[in-house]
This record gives structure tokens, sequence and C-alpha cells, in this order.
């Protein structure tokens, strides 16, 4: 039975994924620092997988030996690399490198899963059709036939892998858009927030603004109130007037009155006197 050997290159981290089992292939995990790089023994008959977990200063620093010890390797199957803070970076340096599968982060199990699942079948494929050719090479065309089979599954593969990133890539697109749908909520609450402090400011001022209205009109009708006893007052004051100016004349005719009585008694007292 064929190995299928997971390389864990990582500065103790653990394998992410739980081992499964396989009918015709044994899956095996060796944890691997990056000091012990050259411990790694990449055997012929076997399935070979690097999964290297990667700050970007690790990165930096391993990429070169990286390159040298495993990258041209022809029983290197793939080197997966996961890195939290430099994805992006790293994508762009191996780019170019179709050996190589950069993971976004954070890291989602069940689509690594998948890919080790996808590269150690096609691998399985691959070798099985090696061996039935080297043990038939006088059937050609039932080799070819074959190796044509794993050669489909292999780009089959591929393309899985390929339709795997892009799903990587849609998802990131939606933590994306998530968080800028949820910054444009955080905004909207924001102007929500200072529209209602603008509108309490409004009626605290629409207020005060009754306030001093209701005490200009209180002012407004104690002057005419006011006003009016001044009125009543110079009314009453006209009527007195008015009273004491007929008196006045009621006097003055009385007084005529008498003086033409006096007249008359003065007239008949001098008729008596024999003094007119």
């Amino acid at each position: 039975m064929k190995t299928s050997y997971i390389w864990n290159l990582s500065q103790g981290r653990p394998f992410p994924v739980e081992l499964w089992k396989h009918s015709k292939i044994k899956i095996q995990v060796n944890q691997i620092g990056f000091a012990d790089l050259d411990q790694v023994s990449i055997t012929q008959n076997d399935i070979h997988i690097l999964f290297v977990q990667v700050s970007l200063k690790e990165w930096k620093e391993v990429e070169s030996k990286i390159v040298s010890l495993f990258e041209g390797s022809p029983f290197v199957s793939l080197i997966l690399v996961s890195s939290e803070d430099g994805a992006v970076q790293i994508q762009e340096m191996v780019h170019s490198k179709p050996k190589y599968l950069v993971l976004e982060n954070p890291l989602h199990v069940r689509e690594l899963r998948m890919i080790l699942d996808r590269t150690i079948q096609s691998e399985s494929y691959k070798a099985a059709a090696l061996d039935i050719g080297n043990s038939c090479l006088e059937n050609v065309g039932f080799f070819e036939g074959v190796f044509s089979l794993a050669h489909q599954e292999y780009e089959e593969s591929k393309k899985e892998n390929e339709a795997l990133r892009s799903i990587l890539q849609f998802e990131e697109l939606v933590k994306r858009s998530q968080a800028g749908i949820s910054s444009a909520l955080d905004r909207v609450n924001d102007m929500k927030n200072q529209e209602l402090i603008e509108l309490h400011q409004r009626v605290k001022a629409i207020q005060q603004l009754d306030e001093l209205r209701e005490k200009e009109l209180k002012q407004a009708l104690e002057l005419q109130k006011a006003t009016e006893e001044v009125l009543n007052y110079s009314r009453i004051e006209e009527m007195n007037l008015d009273k004491i100016l007929r008196a006045q004349d009621r006097l003055f005719e009385y007084t005529e009155q008498e003086i033409k009585e006096l007249v008359e008694e003065n007239r008949a007292l001098k008729k008596k006197l024999g003094l007119l």
C-alpha cells in the first residue's frame, strides 16, 4: 500500500485537518520544524504533499530552503502555503509556480481537506498508471489509455483546485462586502444619532421660543390692562371735571339770580324811602 505523506512544516502549529481513511492509500502527517527541513525524506514510491504554515517573516526566512529542497523534486506533488498575515504577498511571490497553492486567511478546513483528498486521488491514479505501464509495456495501447485516464483525472483535479481557489476568493469578497455593509450601517446609525441630537436641539429651541413668546404675550396683556386702567381713570377724571363745570355753571346762574333779586329789593326800598 502506498503512503501519502503530508509534511506539516511549521513552528509548533498543529495540522488543522483530522486524518481520514483511504481504501488504497495510507495517509500520514509528519510534523517538521523549520530548523529541521533537511530531515524531510522524499521517497520515490510515495506521495508527498507539503503544508507550510508560516508568518510572512518566517516565509522570507525559509523560502530559499524550500525552493532548493522541494520545489524541483518530481516526487513532491503540491506545496500548500497558509499564512495569517502574508497570504497576499506570498501569492505574488509564487503565482507563476504551478506546484504552489496559497490559501486565503482565515483557513477553511473543509476546502483544505478537499484539496488534499483530490491531490492524493490524482497522484494515486498517476502512480497506478505508471505501475501498469511498467508491467505491461507490450500492451502500449492499454497503457496509453490508462495514462490518459490518469492525465484526465489530474487535469480535472487542477480544475477543481482552481475552482476551490475561486471559492476561497469569492468568500473573501463576501467577507469584505459584509465588512463594507457593516461599516455603512455604522455610518447610517451615526447619522441617525446626529439627526436625533439636532432634532432634540431644535425642539429645545422651539420650546424656548414658545416660552419667550408666552412671556411677551403676558407682558403685552399686562400693558394692555394698565393702559385700559389709565384710560378708565382718565374717563373718570373727565366725568368729574364735567360735573364740576356744571356745578359752577349752576352756581353762577344762582348767584346772578340773587344779584337781580337784591337789585330789585334795593330799588323797592329806595322807592319807599322816596329816594327815587
